[in-house]
């Protein structure tokens, strides 16, 4: 069985840009004063890593840094949840009638392998119609900071859950990191053009497949099998 690891944002869906003010809210309300997440982009990032750069352009004290940094990624958690109207949420080209058809091929484990929070991860995928019985496990941004950690921890829990080691695993994404994150996790990577990054720029990275969209489905199936 193939393992899918399928990123969120700019690869299944998009939320149209509600996360950039929840993170300026989250931590401005910490700090008691408005921040400015300008120049700082959070494609193919980590949460965590967002906020902590957030933190460092802002010049947030060491205390929310370090001691206090489960705060801060908790009161983004928190905002989220306030602010995020699944109505706001759009599925991209071709993503839900392919994961439709790939959740009842026997052939492939589905999960998920995204910066999103755990939680966030599911409200998003939850706004375009899927759930946990589409993507019953994944690795996540509140796992660990640093996306290259992610395949290992995915294939842990695709073991887990099927009893047995995934024969080979495949990242989709929409972004230069998701490239890179497949390749240091040793899986092979299929980039799509529906996020920030287009055709052009995505090649310049060498993923093994490269699709405009996840519309043709035969075209995704012929690049897994």
């Amino acid at each position: 069985m193939k393992l899918l690891l399928f990123d969120i944002d700019g690869t299944l869906l998009t939320t149209n840009g509600a996360g950039r003010p929840a993170v300026e809210s989250a931590i401005a309300d910490l700090v008691g004063r408005p921040i400015s997440t300008d120049g700082i982009t959070f494609s193919g990032k980590t949460d965590p890593q967002i906020l902590r750069e957030v933190l460092v352009q802002n010049d947030a004290d060491d205390d929310l840094l370090n001691g206090r940094f489960h705060d801060v990624v908790e009161a983004f958690r928190t905002t989220m949840h306030r602010v995020f109207d699944p109505a706001g949420a759009d599925a991209l080209l071709g993503a839900q009638s392919l994961v439709e058809q790939l959740h009842a091929d026997e052939r492939f484990q589905l999960a998920l392998l995204t910066g999103n929070l755990e939680e966030m991860a599911y409200l998003k995928v939850g706004a375009i119609g899927f759930d946990e019985q589409h993507f019953p496990f994944g690795a996540f941004g509140s796992d660990h900071a640093d996306r290259n950690e992610l395949p290992g921890i995915a294939r842990s829990r695709a073991t887990a859950h099927a009893g047995a080691e995934p024969r080979e695993a495949v990242i989709i994404g929409d972004t230069p990191r998701d490239i890179e994150c497949g390749r240091a996790g040793g899986c092979m990577t299929i980039a799509v053009a529906t996020g920030r990054f287009d055709r052009d720029t995505l090649a310049e990275h060498e993923p093994d497949v490269l699709l405009d969209s996840l519309e043709d489905a035969s075209a995704f199936l012929r690049a897994v099998l």
